[in-house]
């Protein structure tokens, strides 16, 4: 009998423990598979597209005669659709820089139109007694298409400073560290966008999370000013000791350049313990920091390239009258970046024409820009000229 007992207890615990290797197979396994599943959601970076419904947008256009109806119709549904695309743009910028860089977000927004507006549909129309048609639409539009355009074309000429600075734990009325990093940045050709000029909510929150580290508020912040670099810098002292009638204090700081269009940071500067000496405690304070603003300013610039306006020369040829030119200058002017186009030489008897333009960008992105008009072929791109023939214009 004790044996029966035996082998059956034995039997037991074997089946038990065939039990829990089962089952540390089986979470094992659902671990492996969770971890597997995580690494490629991280990696996968095509998120599924975030659409925002129902965005209204009106448009018009006159009707010149009858037969215009189809074609002015089709010009005020355009319009309508730019219109709710551009609701979309201000929930991501300032209103104020929308209505002065409409046109200019237009230029590389309408273009994907069709890729923006995911569909649409008429909730209103009427062609009145003046000659204009008028309609109203209601439109699912691409956010994040909105959003990744917007980031692609923020202006590279452009920076904004946003610095956190404290004295003994008080923060700076005066900012030391942000005054020595605008004057360098200037130096280089670049303008300083000063988001103090835009008082609202969500300026201040966006500071606020900046000063707390939040990365992805530097990134809105460049986006809401359509601004491509953000410098974000922080210093701060703490007493040391006393000597005599002399106060000691270190400062600690640290600066960081970032490129929000290549989602990269251009450079990163952190500096420790740079001591400074005063009568009292403040001024040893107020003297680390000085010394420390000068060396991370001086440092961390550095690593900013120069902003040029380059002066490229359009030679075109096959160009046959100046109706044609003035075309080509007007869908040129279209290009975002470009500053001025301006007339050189021109010979419609043996169809050539030479314009300059001034950018920002380089030869390379304008020659791009210029093909995708699809009234030019491009023959030949140059370190400073772009040799070009036209299309049927």
């Amino acid at each position: 009998m004790s044996d029966f007992i035996t082998k059956n207890r034995v039997l037991l615990m074997v089946t038990v423990w065939v039990g829990l290797l089962i089952l540390f197979i089986y979470s094992y396994a659902q671990a492996v598979d969770t971890v597997a599943q995580g690494k490629s959601k991280i990696s996968d970076d095509s998120s599924p597209p975030s659409i925002l419904d129902s965005i209204m947008g009106s448009g018009s256009a006159s009707i010149l005669r009858n037969e215009d109806f189809e074609e002015a119709k089709e010009r005020a549904l355009k319009i309508a659709k730019d219109e709710a695309i551009l609701k979309v743009v201000g929930l991501h910028i300032s209103s104020e820089i929308l209505t002065k860089e409409k046109e200019n977000i237009l230029k590389y927004l309408s273009p994907e139109q069709d890729n923006i507006i995911k569909e649409s549909k008429i909730v209103s129309e009427n062609q009145g007694e003046d000659g204009f048609y008028r309609v109203k639409i209601s439109a699912k539009v691409r956010d994040d298409l909105v959003k990744s355009l917007l980031m692609k074309n923020l202006y590279d000429d452009r920076v904004i400073v946003v610095t956190s600075e404290k004295n003994l734990g008080n923060y700076l009325k005066r900012h030391i560290l942000e005054h020595e990093l605008i004057k360098r940045i200037k130096e280089k050709g670049y303008l300083i966008v000063d988001y103090r000029t835009i008082k609202n909510d969500t300026v201040r929150d966006l500071v606020s999370l900046i000063r707390q580290g939040n990365t992805e508020s530097v990134k809105k912040m460049g986006v809401y000013y359509l601004t491509d670099i953000v410098v974000v810098g922080f210093v701060e002292s703490k007493f040391s000791q006393q000597t005599k009638e002399i106060y000691s204090a270190y400062a600690t700081g640290q600066v960081k350049i970032h490129q929000i269009g290549n989602k990269k940071e251009i450079a990163s500067l952190t500096k420790h313990n740079v001591k400074g000496f005063g009568s009292n405690e403040e001024k040893a304070g107020l003297d680390a920091i000085k010394k420390l603003s000068l060396e991370m300013a001086e440092e961390s610039i550095k690593s900013l390239p120069k902003s040029q306006i380059k002066r490229i020369k359009l030679s075109i040829k096959e160009i046959g009258n100046y109706a044609s030119l003035s075309r080509a200058k007007h869908l040129m002017s279209k290009i975002p970046y470009l500053k001025e186009i301006k007339d050189d030489v021109k010979d419609f008897e043996i169809e050539e024409a030479t314009l300059y333009i001034k950018t920002t960008k380089g030869v390379d992105y304008i020659a791009k820009k210029l093909s995708e008009l699809n009234l030019f072929v491009i023959k030949k791109v140059g370190s400073s000229e772009i040799t070009l023939e036209a299309r049927k214009i």
